[in-house]
């Protein structure tokens, strides 16, 4: 089986596209699992979901403003063995305002 590789390039909020693309991936029977963060500048999400909701999941992405290249492939039928299948995916999210820096300043403490 193979990985299925999707991209998105975001101009919103980290915090919230992370979330909402999770919520997507879970609302749809889905499950994460891995994450990798590369400071405030992209993320990768491994995720697993049903073969018959990749296009809700693509629907639920597009619906919060994350537009994924290439678009999901359709979904199988909704019934049978062939919809049962789980779909291995990769969702790669850049964030255009990232600086690369997520060092935080920490107060002195006596």
């Amino acid at each position: 089986m193979s990985i299925l590789r999707f991209e998105a390039v975001l101009q919103t909020d980290r915090t919230a596209a992370l979330m909402a693309a999770a919520d997507g991936i879970t609302g749809n029977g889905g499950w994460i699992v891995d994450h990798t963060l590369f400071s405030d500048v992209m993320a990768v999400i491994a995720f697993c979901v049903p073969a018959n909701r990749t296009t809700a999941l693509g629907e639920a992405l597009a619906a919060v403003g994350i537009l994924v290249s290439p678009s999901l492939p359709p979904s199988l039928p909704g019934t049978g063995e062939a919809a049962e299948r789980e779909v291995q995916g990769q969702l790669t999210l850049t964030f255009a305002k990232g600086t690369g820096d997520l060092r935080h300043e920490v107060p002195a403490f006596e």
